[in-house]
């Protein structure tokens, strides 16, 4: 069992505590000196402990696995109570829930990994998310683009335009 992943190509940017990703390319065709693993986690209802799914199992025995999970329980978590979430702690460990026990209203966080095989524990909170636009001179603050698949737009973040050509401490 392993928690899902999402490749992307991006960098980080750490500063006073906050994390940005200036995303390169959501949906890349292959593995490049730029990739990064990104991983969604649930809230547990009343421990507020993040759960990194791996699959649901439906009250038939059916396995929904890989991001597809995401929108299946955004769809249908509420129809399904009983479904069982299985996967992982920010520490490694296995965990599972109903999702009945899960904030299914709450936006997911999201946090990045350098590499496909970096430890659970070792991920880095994403508090904000720039999108590169040659366009911009200062960073704009943008609504989640519909034009990103699932379920990158649904991470507890800002989103920015920002020119990554502009020095950034010039701010």
């Amino acid at each position: 069992m392993k928690a899902i992943r999402h490749h992307i190509h991006g960098s980080l940017f750490v500063e006073e505590g906050q994390t940005a990703l200036l995303l390169k390319n959501a949906s890349p065709d292959d593995k490049g000196i730029d990739s990064l693993y990104l991983r969604y986690a649930f809230t547990v209802k009343g421990t507020e402990e993040r759960i990194l799914p791996a699959f649901v199992l439906d009250d038939w025995g059916t396995e929904i696995k890989g991001l597809d999970l995401y929108q299946w329980v955004d769809e249908y978590g509420n129809q399904f109570p009983r479904a069982e979430l299985f996967g992982f702690n920010l520490y490694g460990q296995e965990m599972q829930c109903f999702l009945r026990e899960l904030e299914l209203y709450s936006r997911l966080f999201c946090y990045a990994y350098p590499h496909h095989n970096t430890p659970l524990s070792e991920g880095v909170l994403l508090d904000t998310v720039w999108l590169p636009d040659d366009t911009v001179q200062q960073p704009t603050k943008i609504k989640r683009p519909a034009s990103i698949r699932p379920p990158l737009p649904s991470i507890q973040a800002s989103w920015w335009r920002v020119n990554p050509q502009v020095d950034r401490d010039q701010n």
